[in-house]
């Protein structure tokens, strides 16, 4: 008997990139002409012969692009963005189809709900305890506006119709015409992208910012969250693990264009938002429950509702679901409480007259879209620089006054935390409470500490805060972002950790429940990476069942752009978190030597970036013209300036926010900030003790995970070319050079670490993916610098295209900021 050799788990996706590939290649040519078409592939196979190694080719391909006119090397450059669109979308659809695939076939999920309870079980967790934790568990995502979103809600519904699209093409019993008809509509839909500008005219308002956060809560998390809650529920007790909050809108860290008005805007739009989906979720009970007391009886109580008499006399259950459907139309609520006791009427009357099954259905649907989302949906959270507290008080009061009145309009839960920039004291923090109660705004006050020096000074500054003002519970933000700027990544993240450890065990001694919120960037260099290992590599007790952190910019697109995407980061997240509720069980403490090991790490870490950055005068000369950061702050995507006004910083580069610096790096495909002064670092400790690190430790090993996942993403040889821009060729030789030297250092360390051969040996479908993806990549960076140097000429004509190589590229990279 022949054995039918099993299909490669990942068939289906090479199938759609190539379809999508060849509807792209019809569509360009229809619409630029044949030429470009064949110009874009013979680029492409350029590319792909240079990174064999084929010099000739690398030359040629450099000779090509720079003798094209920029409308040319526009289109091309387009092209190749709209192909790493399209496959962005078939790879994230790919992971919901693996993962449904998976289930069918009886599997653990990793990092799943059904993994962590039976890790949990075998360490000796039983169900009792295991429900007593799983009460406490509380996980709070904030989704920010950081400017980093480099793509218009106009495209991101165009991806989420070619998903649909492409899902539809998975159904197994579709007959040829209907696959004809929905490849049409891909053809279609990609026209339509193509002659979409994906560069902004215009840069965003907050209140556009504040309806592309409100779209995602639309799209997926008001179907996705609920979902989880209800397998949470089913497994592990009735809590709701689960609640969003939102800066955009209160976000008034160096934005002059957040104020007063676009608090309101924020709380009004979510809270109507909101009311509008429950409208929709109760007029479909409503179209649906016939229940008829012609045949069943139900609670006089139901029916009784101020509607008239002949209005579906004989419906109670359909009279009670139209009038709460009137009240949510007129805004008639005070709070979630009080729609929450007329669904009990409901659900009382349906239990005691033989329809529990009912109740359990669609009514227990609704509800627990009410218990994660209440009447508010997002809750707002402010943020004030400590700066603007002290110096513009009439900022600062105006702010916290309409805040305020919001509170008591719609109740404090649209928003409940107030939290301080760059706080540096005890007096930061207790200036905010004053003003806010001075406001009558009833909030937690918040400190983010983002600097090297104020993490290392978190446990006297809470000590301070707790001795002049106790409290029961205190949140304290960590900023991955503005700490990695300031001292490397290395040394932001060792002391992000070690702040944790001090903060925990203040807390403990004092007997406060404390909150670590992480404010976590999408790129490696300002926090980001995969998020179930950096829970479970935090601190053993310090997490202990309380999450909270920042969904920021791209990341909330990629993460929770599909339903699908978005329950399964939802559910490792969860996951995780629950995990860290048993500290003693499965979260090892940092092995005896490990403490030792890693300061020394970090302290030649931190000398050597310091050096580089911040000791070079000639560093900051040297990253404005190497990198596309003046031009990054034309490009039209977020409404927030690239530098902090409130910062009063000497320099610049001081002055610089992280993202703008992480997104120029990026770029370049140099991605300094993710991984300078590692290799150094690194060296300052035998490699058989980091070795024993790695793999004992999971703080470690999520460090040079991502160190490696950075350095795998980086190309010095494609970033070599940008020093053509640099006029300083002195300069610009001894930086460059100088910043290759710590690249070898740190990709060599990585690799004697992870005892490896290649970059990412271990994850061969990640590795494949990268090397795929550079000989489309590649050619765009030649593009951008040949656009940059005839705008820094003086070109008009090319910025708009040079706006698009760094919206490309980011696609390209999946990462921006």
């Amino acid at each position: 008997m022949t054995r039918v050799p099993s299909r490669s788990p990942d068939a289906p996706l090479r199938a759609n990139v190539r379809l999508l590939g060849e509807i792209l290649g019809a569509v360009v040519a229809e619409q630029e002409g044949e030429e470009v078409l064949r110009l874009e592939e013979r680029i492409r196979l350029l590319a792909r012969l240079g990174r064999r190694g084929d010099e000739g080719s690398s030359r040629a391909l450099a000779e090509t692009i720079a003798g094209l006119d920029v409308g040319t090397q526009a289109v091309v450059l387009r092209a190749f963005t709209m192909y790493f669109h399209l496959a962005n979308i078939a790879e994230q659809h790919h992971r919901i189809r693996r993962r449904h695939e998976l289930e069918g076939a009886g599997a653990t999920l990793r990092e799943s709900l059904d993994e962590a309870i039976a890790q949990l079980r075998d360490e000796g967790v039983g169900e009792a305890e295991l429900r007593e934790a799983a009460a406490r568990v509380s996980v709070e995502l904030v989704l920010t506006a950081h400017p980093t979103e480099a793509l218009p809600r106009t495209i991101l519904e165009k991806h989420r119709a070619i998903a649909e699209l492409i899902a539809t093409l998975d159904e197994p019993r579709l007959i040829v015409r209907e696959r004809e008809q929905a490849e049409r509509r891909l053809a279609e839909e990609i026209t339509l992208l193509w002659q979409t500008d994906e560069v902004r005219s215009q840069r965003p308002r907050v209140v556009d910012e504040i309806r592309q956060g409100l779209w995602f809560l639309e799209q997926s998390l008001w179907d996705a969250a609920p979902a989880l809650v209800e397998e949470w529920r089913d497994r592990l007790g009735p809590s709701v693990p689960l609640r969003f909050g939102s800066w955009i809108g209160g976000d008034l860290d160096g934005n002059p264009n957040a104020g007063p008005e676009t608090v309101r805007e924020a709380v009004e739009r979510s809270a109507a938002t909101t009311r509008d989906l429950l409208r929709r979720d109760v007029r479909a009970l409503a179209g649906s429950w016939g229940i008829s007391t012609t045949l069943v009886e139900a609670d006089p109580t139901v029916g009784d509702v101020d509607l008239p008499d002949d209005r579906n006399p004989t419906e109670p259950y359909r009279r009670r679901l139209t009038a709460i459907w009137e009240g949510l139309g007129a805004d008639g609520y005070r709070s979630a409480a009080e729609l929450s006791g007329e669904l009990d009427v409901v659900e009382q009357s349906l239990r005691a007259h033989h329809a529990g099954r009912v109740a359990d259905g669609g009514l227990a649907g609704l509800r627990r879209r009410l218990d994660v989302f209440g009447l508010h949906g997002t809750s707002l959270e402010l943020r004030l620089h400590a700066t603007t507290l002290r110096d513009d008080p009439e900022r600062s009061a105006a702010v916290l006054a309409e805040a305020a009145s919001l509170q008591r309009e719609r109740g404090r839960e649209c928003i409940d935390r107030l939290v301080v920039s760059m706080t540096h004291s005890a007096d930061d923090v207790l200036l905010a409470e004053g003003l806010a109660a001075d406001a009558g705004l009833e909030v937690a006050v918040v400190p983010l500490l983002e600097t090297i020096d104020d993490l290392r000074g978190a446990v006297g500054l809470v000590e301070e805060l707790l001795d002049r003002r106790p409290r029961e519970r205190l949140e304290v933000m960590v900023g991955y972002s503005d700490s990695g700027k300031d001292g490397g990544v290395v040394t932001a993240q060792w002391e992000i950790f070690r702040a944790q450890e001090t903060l925990t065990w203040l807390a403990g001694e004092r007997g406060v429940e404390l909150t670590i919120f992480h404010g976590r960037g999408g790129s490696a260099g300002r926090g980001g990476g995969p998020t179930y290992a950096a829970i479970v590599a935090q601190p053993p007790h310090a997490v202990a069942g309380r999450l909270k952190l920042t969904e920021q910019g791209e990341t909330i697109a990629f993460k929770y752009g599909l339903p699908g995407l978005a329950r399964r980061n939802l559910e490792a997240t969860l996951a995780a978190t629950l995990l860290t509720a048993f500290p003693n069980r499965v979260l090892p403490e940092a092995p005896t030597e490990a403490r030792e090991a890693i300061e020394a790490v970090s302290q030649a870490a931190y000398a050597r970036y310091r050096a580089a950055v911040w000791d070079d005068p000639a560093f900051a000369e040297f990253f404005t013209r190497f990198t596309p950061l003046d031009e990054l702050t034309l490009l039209e995507i977020g409404s927030r300036p690239a530098r902090r006004p409130e910062s009063g910083a000497a320099t610049e580069l001081a002055a610089l926010r992280a993202i703008p610096w992480v997104f120029s790096w990026t770029q370049t495909r140099c991605i300094v900030p993710a991984w300078l002064g590692a290799g150094v670092g690194f060296e300052a400790r035998p490699v058989e003790e980091l070795r024993a690190l790695y793999v004992e430790w999971p703080f470690f090993r999520a460090l040079v995970e991502n160190l490696e996942m950075s350095l795998a993403k980086t190309s010095m040889g494609i970033a070599e070319r940008y020093l053509e821009l640099v006029p300083d060729s002195a300069l610009a030789s001894r930086v460059f050079g100088s910043l290759r030297e710590e690249h070898d250092r740190a990709r060599a360390a990585v690799l004697e670490i992870v005892e490896a051969r290649e970059l990412l040996d271990r994850h061969p479908v990640l590795q494949q993916s990268i090397r795929l993806r550079n000989p489309y990549v590649d050619p765009m960076n030649a593009i951008q610098v040949e656009l940059l140097k005839r705008y820094r000429a003086g070109d008009g004509n090319a910025l708009r295209p040079m706006l698009r190589s760094i919206a490309g590229i980011a696609a390209a990279l999946r990462n921006t900021g």
